[in-house]
């Protein structure tokens, strides 16, 4: 908790510390510029950082040349590596903070100024490496950029179903016979049928023991990017209990989310009893969630410490009521892994897929097809 404070204060000092950067190098801004930029980035969140870099724009620029200026200079204080103009050394020339802030887009990292095909280069790189290997906050914070673009490409799925409709080109016989039924059975009412697209369901069963403390991290945030833009995924972490995290992934402020997965998840890195939670999730849950346009994502490793057969047989009695019951497993994508551990071997005769899930990009392989499938 005291970390996760530490992280708050650090970012708000540095969005608070924005519009005096940007009045050392010419903008007409006061101090009272500082409450908005908070406000602002409380109300639209800091994960993606072009819909914050917008609404500080929007914000802060009063004139053509401030517009023009600040995708530089915001770029400058925000990305690594921060070097900016200290107040006393105050800009006189718009030619002279242009060719500082294309200097510090320049020397800002890996990353930076990359034409088009290299950042496209650099993100399916970052898409590929196993979330273990991304402990780097550049790295992180672009991998969630990643997730949230996915996110929204698969916002666009819809499943395929017919509807009740006025007009149409197809019959719908057996409502078209029940009201034939009045007219002696001949069909002076027709009804048809229209094509109509409906939302998947999914369900996530996210895996936070301490074997999975390398990859849950990333799942969450995944799990995040999914219910900011997805409208029907329930999120469920567990260990040896299980806990819903829905509402707290959906909290627009990431710092009091995750103060909020703290207070909820209580026993985190610990054992797992993966066939213990859910059965949990059978009893409490199963029945408001699970229908035939349901999807399960269990994202585990599969090492358990409870008992093999429990988990086969729940796992037998979720199959029936879900459409699609998927484990993502982060250990799949490994040389040389085979699915020996009790668990998976008891999961796996009830699964329609087993697939790794170790980055983003395996994961972005299964997905689309999964919800597509749902139809």
């Amino acid at each position: 908790m005291l970390t996760s404070l530490s992280l708050e204060d650090r970012a708000g000092q540095r969005l608070a510390g924005f519009p005096g950067f940007l009045h050392a190098n010419g903008f007409a801004l006061g101090a009272g510029d500082a409450v908005e930029v908070l406000r602002t980035a409380r109300t639209v969140g800091v994960l993606d950082p072009q819909l914050l870099r917008w609404s500080l724009k929007a914000l802060l620029c009063g004139r053509g040349e401030e517009w023009r200026r600040f995708d530089a200079l915001f770029d400058a204080w925000f990305l690594p590596a921060n070097r900016w103009a200290a107040p006393e050394q105050r800009r006189v020339e718009h030619e002279t903070t242009a060719a500082m802030a294309a200097g510090i887009g320049d020397a800002a990292g890996e990353g930076e100024g990359l034409r088009p095909r290299d950042a496209a280069s650099r993100d399916a790189s970052l898409a590929s490496t196993d979330f273990r290997e991304l402990d780097e906050g550049e790295q992180v914070l672009e991998i969630e950029a990643l997730m949230r673009r996915f996110a929204r490409r698969l916002k666009h799925l819809r499943l395929r179903r017919e509807a009740r409709a006025r007009l149409g080109r197809r019959l719908a016989l057996p409502p078209t016979i029940r009201r034939s039924i009045a007219s002696g059975g001949t069909p002076f009412h027709l009804c048809w049928k229209a094509p109509r697209r409906v939302r998947p369901r999914l369900v996530l069963l996210l895996d936070v023991s301490r074997s999975m403390a390398a990859y849950s991290f990333f799942y969450l945030r995944l799990a995040r990017a999914l219910s900011g833009e997805l409208a029907d995924v329930h999120s469920f972490i567990f260990h040896t209990r299980i806990t819903a995290v829905s509402e707290a992934l959906r909290d627009p402020d990431p710092f009091r989310a995750q103060e909020r997965l703290h207070l909820l998840a209580q026993g985190w890195g610990g054992g797992t009893r993966i066939g213990e939670s859910l059965l949990q999730f059978e009893r409490e849950h199963a029945p408001r969630l699970l229908h035939s346009r349901t999807a399960i994502l269990v994202m585990s490793d599969g090492y358990d410490t409870g008992e093999p057969a429990q988990l086969a047989q729940v796992l037998a009695r979720l199959r029936r009521r879900a459409r699609r019951v998927v484990w993502l497993n982060p250990l799949c994508g490994r040389p040389g892994y085979a699915p020996v551990s009790e668990g998976m071997q008891a999961a796996l005769p009830h699964l329609d897929l087993l697939a790794p899930g170790g980055s983003l990009a395996a994961i972005a392989g299964v997905l689309p097809e999964l919800l597509e499938a749902l139809a």
